[in-house]
């Protein structure tokens, strides 16, 4: 049992040993130590290195720096400060120095001066000063990248008190800073060469703190290549009076900002329809060379955007219009419907009648002109609704061409801006409207009982007159006349019940 514990714990210890540098791999530490130092009490004052030194402090913290700094620092607290990012930088994977401020070369070593120091003798070169050598002994408790930024090697403040000595001392005082050893895994940056003086410059910053600071903030630049484009920018500014010198001993890639650039954001964004990213693209990288992309390409969303806009309004107003035109359809049909039913239950109420009245001998036959008129009536009312609804089928061909012309138009306006059309909406205008028609029925055909009348009552009816007798082919016209016949005979032509109309009514 005990071993069987033993065993488990073992387990256990090796596979924290194993994920530890696992773990140790995803956290990538990053210290910098900023000093900026201004109000001497024994040097000019300099001007604008807390400013410089605020402003690194700043874009370091943004690109994931831990930073320990300082402004106007005197010996104990340089030394403090040394002494915490020393500690600070053990094992991390990237350390960085930066200093703005007084700094000269003594016997071909490099000293940083603190604010209260007082340069009289060789004496106190070394106990008022900061040797830079001791800063470079606290960037080497780093496992990674070490960074040394030095914006001091301005004019030397204590040259005339250090002369005075050195006329009776073997003493070598240079201008500017001393050439730093190069050592594995270093980056050395001079505000300009070696032996050489930096100037303050009239603004905010120093032209070369001022050049840093910027290329700080464009993500995706390699190290060797931001040092590169500071140089540049130094010499420009200062019309080549001073030009950075850079010291790299890198047997990879570093990268001080590691966010995405405006190239890899613009490959994510280039076919995004998200106009809000797209235009915080413009405003983040103004004179990116895909700025002009993506300008055109935000035009293009907007473009798109009123399109669809007009076009969901012209969808809006045209359903409405065939809304309504829908129903005055509908009321129509329903109209026609009822007047062609009236007109058949005419017809079949008057078959009924006629069948009925058989006329008696003696009796005169009704006319059959106030049915023919009502008939007529209910004729023309059924062909006035078959109008109607003609009218109004082609209103709906009238709309439907109307919507597809101004659809037509809303495309051509944007691709007249370069802009793809958007696939219009497959929807029928109007539905169909079923033909709800009754079918008319035909009266039927009623024979007429025969009355045989002898011609004594024959010449009672025609007032004693004997009729003549009807040619045996002719055929009896029914009362009312040849209009009857004609109307009925356009009426079947009208609600297409087949039969032609004849000759005289056409």
């Amino acid at each position: 049992m005990i071993v069987a514990v033993r065993f488990c714990a073992l387990i256990a210890l090796l596979a924290q040993l194993v994920a530890m540098p696992a773990v140790a791999q995803t956290q990538d530490r990053r210290v910098a130590l900023v000093i900026g130092n201004s109000a001497y009490k024994n040097a000019p004052p300099l001007p604008n290195t807390p400013n410089d030194a605020r402003d690194t402090a700043a874009a370091l913290r943004k690109v994931g720096f831990e930073v320990v700094d300082g402004i106007d620092l005197d010996k104990r607290g340089m030394d403090a400060a040394v002494s915490r990012f020393a500690r600070l930088a053990q094992d991390a994977d990237a350390v960085m120095f930066y200093y703005a401020g007084h700094g000269f070369q003594f016997n071909g070593e490099n000293f940083l001066v603190p604010v209260e120091a007082k340069i009289d003798d060789e004496v106190s070169v070394q106990y008022e000063t900061v040797k830079l050598s001791e800063v470079t002994t606290a960037l080497g408790f780093a496992k990674g990248v070490k960074i040394m930024v030095l914006d001091a090697c301005r004019n030397n403040p204590f040259l005339a008190q250090l002369s005075k000595k050195s006329a009776t001392r073997s003493m070598s005082i240079g201008t500017g800073l001393a050439p730093i050893a190069k050592a594995q895994g270093m980056v050395t940056a001079y505000a300009t060469q070696a032996n050489d003086v930096a100037a303050d410059g009239a603004g905010r910053n120093s032209p070369f703190t001022a050049a840093l600071v910027q290329e700080i903030q464009q993500p995706g630049l390699e190290i060797a290549t931001m040092f590169r484009r500071v140089q540049k920018a130094v010499y420009d500014s200062t019309g080549g009076k001073q030009t950075p010198e850079l010291s790299l001993s890198l047997l990879g890639d570093f990268y001080l900002n590691r966010e995405e650039t405006d190239a890899d954001i613009w490959k994510r964004l280039r076919s995004s329809d998200n106009a809000a990213e797209i235009k915080a693209f413009i405003q983040r990288f103004p004179t990116s060379f895909f700025a002009v992309d993506a300008k055109t390409r935000l035009d293009l969303i907007e473009r798109r955007g009123l399109g669809a806009g007009e076009r969901e309004k012209l969808e809006q107003e045209f359903a409405a219009r065939e809304k309504a035109l829908l129903d005055r359809v509908q009321q129509a049909e329903k109209d026609r419907s009822k007047a062609a039913t009236d007109l058949a239950g005419r017809d079949a109420g008057k078959t009924a009648d006629t069948e009925r009245a058989v006329p008696k001998p003696g009796e005169v036959t009704p006319t059959k002109q106030t049915d023919a008129n009502e008939r007529e009536r209910l004729a023309k009312e059924l062909a006035k609704k078959e109008q109607e609804l003609a009218a109004l089928e082609a209103e709906k061909a009238k709309l439907s061409q109307e919507r597809e012309e101004r659809e037509k138009a809303v495309a051509t306006r944007m691709n007249s801006g370069g802009v793809t059309e958007l696939p219009a909406p497959q929807k029928p205008l109007l539905p169909a409207v079923p033909s709800t028609r009754p079918q008319r029925q035909e009266p039927r055909e009623v024979q007429q009982p025969r009355v045989v009348l002898d011609r004594k009552s024959t010449g009672i009816l025609t007032g004693g007159v004997e009729a003549a007798p009807e040619p045996r082919n002719s055929k009896r016209r029914p009362a009312g006349g040849a209009a009857t016949d004609c109307t009925d005979a356009l009426m079947r032509a009208q609600l297409g019940d087949g039969g032609s109309v004849p000759k005289n009514c056409r």
